[in-house]
């Protein structure tokens, strides 16, 4: 019996050690497509732009990955705060070409917390969750020709993929991924100290 409750003890022990990696859950993706159409108003340009991110909320980051491939003396790059059809103030800032040295394409990446962030949304990071989720951040590309703004795609969940919302206690489990995989070890576990408990009781009676 002594052995059978230290067994016990071991596999309490283990499965509570992996029980906290559950909690935070996994990060929601976004996308942006950006094309002079989009902008407000309307651009003529051959230039496009995709950006990335992947926003984690219990970590408080946002990571992205911006690309422009080919456009005519670049500027700056940021994420703005506004609905589709309206212009809104910087957030984010994304890149900055050098002064008097344009780019002819981007490539950059970085991760944002709140003390990233500018504008109505400076140092509010779940004001900017919440905006991202709701789908009023766009992805805006400057250049010289175009200083408002050449290339614009408004930020909207990845396909497939569902914006959930932060994740605390228990509400925080899901099924996907590493945190699936711990799940099963946790439920596989505690389904052992079942069984064990039960035959423990049985062989006692």
């Amino acid at each position: 019996m002594k052995l059978i409750s230290r067994a016990l003890g071991v596999l309490a022990a283990l499965a509570f050690a992996l029980a906290p990696a559950l909690v935070s859950g996994q990060a929601a993706q976004f996308t942006a497509n950006a094309t002079g159409a989009n902008e407000v108003p309307a651009v003529t340009t051959t230039a496009t732009g995709t950006l990335t991110g992947s926003l984690d909320e219990a970590a408080g980051t946002f990571t992205w990955t911006l690309s422009v491939p080919a456009i005519t003396a670049a500027t700056a790059a940021h994420l703005h705060s506004g609905a589709a059809g309206t212009n809104g103030p910087v957030v984010i800032p994304l890149f900055a070409a050098p002064t008097g040295s344009p780019a002819s394409s981007i490539s950059a990446n970085g991760t944002a917390r709140a003390a990233d962030l500018a504008g109505p949304l400076a140092g509010n990071f779940a004001g900017f969750a919440a905006a991202l989720k709701a789908g009023t951040i766009y992805l805006n590309v400057h250049t010289s020709t175009n200083p408002g703004g050449e290339i614009r795609g408004q930020v909207t969940a990845a396909a497939g993929a569902t914006p959930a919302p932060a994740k605390t206690g228990n509400a925080g489990l899901v099924g996907g991924g590493s945190n699936g995989a711990t799940l099963a070890v946790v439920t596989g576990l505690l389904a052992v100290l079942v069984v064990v408990g039960g035959r423990a009781c049985a062989v006692r009676r």
